[in-house]
Order: structure tokens, then sequence, then C-alpha cells
């Protein structure tokens, strides 16, 4: 059995919906109670140990996809926070996939996490990436992809909406830090082959064939989305006086961490990833059109 921690997310689910696909018995670990009782669901929370033990029982691979839901704004109040999942969420999580004797763990991280970067969420990255393979016992694989992108994704579903009721978009600084946008079924895949008997351990990062910067990234997806609307540039220093501002009121709308995330470029070399499984990225537009009305 095939345990997913967030297999309710926009890559979690991308993942359960190719597993189940392949034929593979797939449970989702959730820590939403009342989605806990769907079939084919289990209650658990990775940030709970107490609550780890009954999630994972019979789990042969334990797969982690999740994150905070206001990712990457980090509600620190509540405990939400890049250190809380990607770092101590992802140790608590790992020690449990021991226990319940799982042998094969596949934590979906990001894109840049081995970049040796001092941000926070570079951090926190690494810290869950040493925790899955140095675990004695298990087969550890890090996953890293770049900007997702699909059906449900949160940045270019969010841009299309804001789009259409705004009629323009707006740009924190100049848009020049560079994305490589990989689509969101490739990264099940990815997964589906990481669980193949006799697959690699180590870390694999995927992105999509093409490099562009987010002002062509916009463009080009609001092309084949059918808008026509202006990119608006926000100068930096004013974005980062308005987030610090914002991050003081109750609800922490937005933070200067945020932003800092928000200005890497997220990238990956592809060469590994093509020596190593059968998989071609899907270029964004031809994604964009599986879905888009």
């Amino acid at each position: 059995m095939i345990a997913v921690v967030g297999g309710r997310g926009v890559i979690g689910g991308a993942i359960v919906e190719t597993l189940r696909r392949a034929g593979r018995e797939v449970v989702v670990v959730t820590h939403s109670r009342s989605c806990a009782e769907l079939p084919g669901h289990r209650y658990g929370d990775m940030l709970s140990a107490r609550t780890l033990p009954d999630a994972l029982a019979g789990a042969e691979v334990v797969i982690q996809s999740a994150n905070f839901g206001s990712y990457p704004m980090e509600k620190r109040r509540r405990g939400q926070t890049f250190a809380s999942f990607d770092a101590d969420g992802t140790e608590q999580l790992v020690a449990a996939a021991q226990a319940a004797g799982a042998r094969r763990y596949v934590f979906i991280a990001g894109a840049g996490a081995r970049s040796g970067g001092a941000k926070p969420y570079w951090a926190a990255l690494r810290r869950g990436e040493a925790a899955v393979l140095g675990a004695r016992g298990l087969e550890g694989v890090c996953i890293e992809p770049t900007l997702v992108f699909g059906p449900r994704d949160r940045a270019l579903n969010r841009a299309f909406a804001f789009a259409r009721a705004a009629h323009f978009i707006p740009v924190v600084g100049r848009g020049e830090q560079i994305h490589q946008p990989v689509f969101v079924s490739d990264v099940g895949e990815l997964v589906r082959q990481v669980l193949e008997p006799g697959s690699p351990t180590g870390c694999f990062a995927i992105g999509g064939p093409e490099r562009m910067s987010m002002n062509e990234l916009l463009r080009r997806a609001l092309a084949e989305a059918g808008l026509s609307c202006p990119l608006v540039h926000f100068p930096l220093p004013f974005v980062r006086f308005g987030a610090e501002l914002l991050a003081c009121l109750p609800g922490e709308l937005l933070s200067p961490l945020a932003i800092d995330f928000m200005l890497e470029d997220f990238v990956a070399e592809l060469d590994p990833l093509r020596a190593t499984f059968t998989l071609s990225p899907t270029p964004l537009e031809q994604g964009l059109r599986t879905y888009l009305p």
C-alpha cells in the first residue's frame, strides 16, 4: 500500500490519480477529519506525531506532498511556516514511516533545495531532504519540481481569475526572474516511475522543457487562455514596504519573506532526469490546452 500525505493537494492529487490509474493501492492521508471519512482516505496530521502510526499502518511506500495552505505566505501565529512543514514535519513523518516499516519514502521538495541559499525556505528543504536521505532502512527519494502548473494550481489559475476581474496582472518588481514551468501530470508520472522495482534513490530535479522570465510566462499563459491584458509592474521597494505592514495585521496577508520567494529563479537541470527516467516534459502551451476551456 502507498500512503500519500497531502494527497488532496495540487501535486499530491496528481500523484494519487497517476498511481491509481496504474493499478496501485493508494491511501490519501489528510489532516481534514471530514475528508478522512471518505473511501481511500485516512486521518493524519504530519505536525502531530500521535496521529501518524494509524495513518501509515501497512504502508510500504510513503509519499510526502504536503505544505501549508497559504504557501508561500507563512502564517507564523498558526504555526504554518516553511520550517514547521518542510523541516520539522518531514523529520516527524520520516520517523513515523520508519516505525511503520515502510520501504521507500518520496519527498516532494522544490527546485533549488540544494542551492545552498541562506533563506529560511531553502534551509527548511535541506533539512527535510537530509532527513529523507539519511533515514536508516528507508529508500529515500527527493523530487524537486520547479513552478508547477495544472488544472488546480494556485499560480496561473489565480492570474487568469485576476485578469478576468481586474483586466490587468500585478507583477512584483521587473518580472525578470526565470521559471521553467512543469506540468503537474509530469510530476505524477515521475513519481510512478520512481516507485518501479529497481528505481534509483537520491535527488531528482524536474522542470518543463523551456526557461522563460516571469513576464514571458504570464504573457504566454494569458494568450493561451484567450486573455489580453497588461502586466503592471510594482516597484520592489514599494511592495516590500507594503509586505512589512501586511505581515503585522491579523491574518498575516503578506510578508517580506514571501516576496523573496516569489523573486527566486526556479529552474532545473534536466539531463540527469532524462538519463534515468523515461519522461519528456510537457511544453507550457501543450499542458495548458489539456484543461483550459
